[in-house]
């Protein structure tokens, strides 16, 4: 999207703009096209107290309760959906709790902290109540058309520009009110448009499902062949504190022995990776980093990998020697999102075949020379909620939290039989079959076949259909702002 700064300006302009001379309050982002308006037309109604969130004391939060605060971080740029965990939503005293309701299919909008991000509500949220960086949308015309132009860069930078660099992000107040919204001329465009956004949405929500799905089968398959024995906790003892050269906390849990016990403890006993087969990665001194495929090798940093084990990469590198030549399971050491370790060891499978040569630098451990079904098995284990508290009382650190090759290689798997592993890694990683009858030639249609397709695939396929019709989205917006000709056109080969 390109910025534009007038070379002059009035003094109505000025005194509109708080009598500031700063060149950044009089850019715009440029618009060829002239059917135009401004968010606050597209709504129902003007904004009013109820569609704001209120703010509460810290005091209010508690451990658990089954009322809910979405804080700003519940939006996220990579999701559509918002993003429930114990970062982003707190527990509250029910008398602290107000009212919302929050529905399916709401917008939302953050004025503070992640300014202009937006999320779209995958159900009725009943127990939950916004932040006062928050703001509900009351929209329903074009809601879906709106709200995938409100997720692409081009809403965000007219927001940007509109809020001044010397304010901070609170000052933002409702200034997202006078982004301006493009339409094209011929309304099929924007059927095309919102039947892209919900395929997206639906893409989504089948990732969490099957997510939480191979949680369910992981945890039923391990909790229900455990062998006879009972688990007692034990404080350390110092031969305990002397092998393990810690004296932190971590490892001496309740919570962290107890999900060790149940791992080792199952039936068909359990494997560890050696230490041998955990390769780490580098930033090579000499390299050129740039938009993906502009040079040789896909670039993998943490920030590459999503909490689902997919990859997201869109930078490439041009380097000596890489290192990524094969399949292979790829598991985050380090970590500056969130302040607990939950997010350390993240873990994603690298497709060689789908991703082709990469490198990965030292944020990654590499872990080769594994079956297939193994390395995905394996890294569904690491992102299921088990594994991720196993790693959180592993690692090291006050505010970056990092595990080690000898804790990696101390983390235990079990030996699943070999037809349950085959059914939890179809789950994260299966090609459809291809469906050569079915004829896509409306928005109908494509929705029904997308949900079949989404049906039969896995996490990792969904995510890269999910990846396509996002860039698609972009692409689109760019030839509606500049007021080009758009193509209708369903196909297969460029969504799947």
């Amino acid at each position: 999207m390109k910025t534009i700064t007038p070379t002059s300006i009035s003094l109505k302009q000025i005194e509109e703009n708080d009598f500031s001379l700063s060149p950044s309050n009089y850019a715009s982002v440029l618009i060829k096209n002239n059917n135009v308006f401004k968010l606050r037309d597209l709504l129902d109604r003007e904004l009013n107290s109820s569609d704001k969130g209120f703010e509460i004391g810290s005091n209010c939060y508690i451990g658990e309760s089954p009322y809910k605060f979405m804080r700003t971080k519940t939006l996220q740029a990579e999701f559509l959906l918002p993003q429930i965990d114990e970062v982003s939503t707190m527990s509250i005293l029910p008398t602290c709790f107000k009212k919302m309701t929050l529905q399916e299919g709401d917008i939302l909008i953050s004025k503070d902290s992640n300014i202009g991000e937006v999320a779209i509500l995958d159900r009725n949220y009943e127990n939950y109540m916004m932040s006062g960086g928050l703001y509900k949308l009351p929209v329903s015309k074009n809601k879906h058309y709106l709200f995938g132009l409100l997720k692409t860069d081009f809403f965000k930078k007219q927001l940007h520009i509109l809020v001044s660099r010397g304010s901070t992000l609170k000052h933002a107040k409702t200034l997202f009110l006078d982004c301006r919204i493009p339409f094209p001329q011929d309304d099929k465009v924007v059927d095309f448009v919102e039947s892209l956004v919900k395929s997206l949405i639906n893409k989504e929500k089948i990732i969490k499902e099957k997510k939480i799905l191979i949680e369910e089968l992981i945890e039923k398959e391990l909790f229900s062949k455990q062998r006879n024995s009972s688990y007692k906790y034990n404080y350390p003892t110092q031969s305990e504190l002397l092998n393990n050269s810690r004296l932190d906390t971590g490892t001496y849990t309740d919570e962290f022995k107890t999900i060790d016990y149940q791992i080792k403890n199952y039936s068909g006993g359990f494997f560890l990776i050696p230490e041998k087969d955990i390769q780490s990665g580098n930033t090579p001194s000499k390299r050129f980093i740039g938009e993906s495929s502009v040079y040789d090798y896909l670039w993998i940093t943490p920030t590459s990998i999503t909490d689902y084990g997919t990859i997201q990469g869109t930078e490439s590198i041009r380097c000596d020697i890489n290192n990524l030549n094969r399949n292979a399971l790829l598991v985050i050491n380090r970590t500056s999102r969130g302040s607990v370790g939950e997010y350390v060891g993240v873990t994603a499978y690298y497709d060689f075949i789908h991703f082709g040569k990469g490198h990965h630098n030292q944020g990654i451990y590499r872990i080769e020379n594994y079956p297939d079904t193994t390395l995905m098995f394996m890294s569904c284990c690491m992102n299921s909620i088990l594994w991720r508290k196993y790693c959180a009382g592993l690692s090291l650190g006050s505010k970056m939290k990092e595990i080690k090759t000898t804790h990696l290689a101390s983390i235990p798997f079990p030996n699943f039989p070999e037809s349950k592993v085959g059914e939890i890694a179809d789950l994260y990683h299966k090609v459809p079959d291809e469906r050569q009858n079915f004829q896509v030639k409306n928005p109908q249609d494509y929705l029904r076949y997308d949900g079949l397709w989404n049906q039969d695939a896995g996490i990792f396929q969904v995510y890269e259909s999910y990846l396509k019709i996002k860039r698609l989205v972009e692409k689109i917006v760019v030839d509606i702002t500049n007021d080009d000709s758009i193509k209708i056109v369903f196909s297969i080969k460029d969504l799947y």
